[in-house]
C-alpha cells in the first residue's frame, strides 16, 4: 500500500458482515472468535469464496513445515516488502518479534536486509524471494548457485521459492481488496505499526 493514511483506508471490496455470514464463512468467522476473540481480516478476505480458505491454509502449512521458522519468516518478509503489503509486513514482523528479533532489527530488515546483520545465507534467500516478488527476469543461475554454495539443496531452494510465491498470492490479494492490518494487530505492535504507516513502499 502506498497510502500515507493507512488507518482510515477502507476496503475496496467490503467483506461479508458478521451478521450476514453463513455456512463455511460463518464457521471461519467463529473459529477466529473462539481462538483469538476477533475476526482477522486475513479471514474476511475469503468472504466470497470461503471454500478456498481451508485448502489454501493447508498449502501454507505444508510449505512452512519444510522450513525453519526463521527462514520462512525472513523469506515472507522479503516478499511482503517487495510487494509493499503493510498487512503482511506487520503480521510477520510480529512473528519475528515474538521469536527473538527486536523491533529495531525488524525495521532494519525492512529498510535494507543487506545491512541488517543477517547471515549471507539469509541475505541470499531474501534476495531470491525479493526478485520472485518484483521481476522474475532478474533471477539468474547465479542466484541459485549462491544458495547451493550456502549449503542448500534443490528441495530447500524450491521451498524458498514456494514460500515467496505463496506470499505473493496472499499479499497481492490483500492489496487488491484494500485490506488494512487488524486494529488488534496494530495495538500489539505499536512501534512497528508506527514505522509502517509512515513509510512508503513501492
Amino acid at each position: 500500500m502506498n497510502d500515507g493514511n493507512l488507518e482510515v483506508k477502507m476496503w475496496y471490496v467490503p467483506p461479508v458482515a458478521d451478521k450476514d455470514a453463513e455456512g463455511v464463512l460463518l464457521e471461519l468467522y467463529n473459529q477466529d472468535l473462539e481462538k483469538d476473540g476477533y475476526i482477522w481480516n486475513t479471514t474476511r478476505v475469503w468472504s466470497y469464496r470461503p471454500e478456498l480458505a481451508a485448502p489454501w491454509r493447508q498449502v501454507l502449512k505444508i510449505i512452512r513445515s519444510n522450513m525453519r521458522l526463521r527462514a520462512y519468516e525472513l523469506v515472507t518478509i522479503a516478499a511482503s516488502r517487495a510487494i509493499g503489503c503493510v498487512y503482511c509486513m506487520l503480521a510477520h514482523g510480529e512473528v519475528l518479534h515474538k521469536n527473538g528479533f527486536s523491533v529495531q532489527q525488524i525495521i532494519a530488515i525492512l529498510e535494507d536486509f543487506h545491512t541488517a546483520d543477517l547471515s549471507p545465507l539469509e541475505v541470499h534467500m531474501m534476495d531470491y524471494a525479493f526478485k520472485i516478488s518484483t521481476d522474475t527476469s532478474l533471477i539468474t543461475q547465479a542466484d541459485i548457485d549462491l544458495l547451493h554454495q550456502d549449503g542448500l539443496n534443490n528441495q530447500q531452494i524450491s521451498d524458498i521459492a514456494m514460500a515467496a510465491v505463496a506470499r505473493n498470492f496472499m499479499s497481492r490479494m490483500f492489496e487488491a481488496f484494500g485490506v488494512n492490518p487488524d486494529p488488534e494487530l496494530q495495538v500489539r505492535e505499536p512501534e512497528l505499526w508506527d514505522y509502517l504507516k509512515k513509510s512508503r513502499f513501492s
